[in-house]
């Protein structure tokens, strides 16, 4: 899993390095292993950025913040007890 340097997520028409090293990184082990660069999965890419990664062979991606929001910050975060179990 990675995530793509940030600089590469406002410029959609730059392909993003750090996916295109981690397909290639992938891609030799897969080769090394003698398996089909398909039986590795490639996690990579957010949900600013998770188009550029499907383009360059993600087979997960993390979209959390496009579903739930954004995170409260971290000195606004708080414990409550009403949580279902």
């Amino acid at each position: 899993m990675t995530i793509g340097a940030i600089a590469r997520s406002n410029q959609p028409d730059v392909p993003n390095e750090d996916f295109i090293l981690l397909r290639e990184t992938r891609d030799n082990l897969a080769k090394h292993l003698g398996w089909e660069e398909d039986q590795l999965e490639l996690s990579m890419g957010m949900s600013d950025d998770y188009l550029p990664a499907i383009k360059e062979g993600a087979t997960n991606v993390r979209v959390g913040t496009t579903i739930f929001g954004e995170r409260p910050k971290k000195q606004d975060a708080k414990i409550t007890d009403d949580v279902a179990t």
